[in-house]
């Protein structure tokens, strides 16, 4: 997900666009809608349906956060795009309309915050803070010489938890990021990224994007991570090079890795993160959007518990 920054006011959309023509809306499908909306999205079995902010980034924190709860989503991942996202900046108003159930740590302009490790520090005492908040996603530092010089302290690590100063109902995950072709003598890059995830007392978030582009199967490799060390899945489509895609836009075979997910009694989190690009600029069609991929992907869920 690219580098932006939203903000916490509240602003309207402009109503001026039919809904995103690659999504469907059945005759009565609005009705049916708020009508699976109205159940508690906690108390469905199996993992809970987060929306990234990061989906959205152009609007306001809390504007996000209405259409997230308005289209059924169990709770919010958090970008932290700014070091103004602290304890004291109002989060609690956005976490009272979508729970922030995950934040993900920053991915660029760590200086901002006085370094890397103090990135996600700041994090982490953010997490502390929300109620609700159990989960950080992570970047891994890069493996390019002078990142390791200067990331010293993540490669020594062995308790990340403990070294950010979590409470203990947070848990972390390394996010796969798209991978170039790996040499036939090395190690392969999501054995070593499973070891890291290990040796560092965190768990892993399966980007499935980054792991088509990266010209993987990701079927194989999402049957190759055990699921005590699967935290959190990032869920979009890709084609070719093309990231965070609309379901269905793209390639992957994303129906039946989430029948995968509930085969296996997966039960965190499944997080959609897009592009904006996706969706119109009106509101209803963008909740309509939204709830219609969420609705879909809890429809395809609940078909894999049913056939393990």
């Amino acid at each position: 997900m690219r580098g932006f920054r939203y903000t916490l006011r509240s602003l309207p959309l402009t109503r001026q666009n039919p809904p995103f023509p690659e999504i469907l809306i059945a005759p009565g499908a609005h009705s049916r809608i708020n009508k699976d909306m109205s159940a508690d999205p906690t108390a469905q079995s199996g993992p809970l349906i987060l929306l990234s902010a990061g989906s959205l980034f152009h609007l306001p924190l809390k504007l996000i956060a209405r259409i997230g709860r308005d289209a059924g989503f169990a709770g919010m991942e958090l970008i932290m795009n700014s070091p103004k996202l602290t304890p004291e900046s109002g989060l609690q108003a956005i976490d009272d309309v979508l729970p922030i159930r995950s934040l993900h740590a920053p991915f660029r302009d760590w200086a901002d915050w006085g370094g890397h490790l103090a990135s996600w520090k700041a994090t982490t005492a953010l997490a502390n803070f929300l109620p609700q908040a159990d989960h950080i996603t992570m970047h891994p530092p890069g493996s390019r010489l002078a990142n390791m010089i200067q990331n010293r302290w993540f490669e020594k690590a062995c308790d990340l938890p403990l070294l950010l100063d979590a409470k203990g109902r947070i848990q972390f995950s390394l996010e796969n990021m798209p991978w170039a072709e790996h040499s036939p003598f090395g190690k392969d890059p999501l054995d070593r990224l499973m070891a890291q995830c290990r040796d560092k007392n965190v768990g892993l978030t399966y980007d499935v994007c980054h792991m088509g582009v990266s010209g993987r199967d990701v079927m194989e490799a999402i049957r190759r991570v055990p699921t005590d060390l699967l935290y959190n899945i990032h869920y979009s489509d890709a084609k070719g090079y093309t990231e965070h895609l609309t379901p269905g836009n793209g390639d992957l075979p994303l129906n039946e890795f989430l029948r995968h997910l509930g085969s296996i009694g997966y039960d965190r989190y499944v997080t959609l993160e897009l592009e904006p690009a996706a969706f119109p600029d009106d509101l209803d069609g963008t909740v309509e959007i939204l709830a219609a991929i969420r609705q879909d992907m809890k429809k395809q869920l609940e078909a894999g518990r049913l056939t393990a």
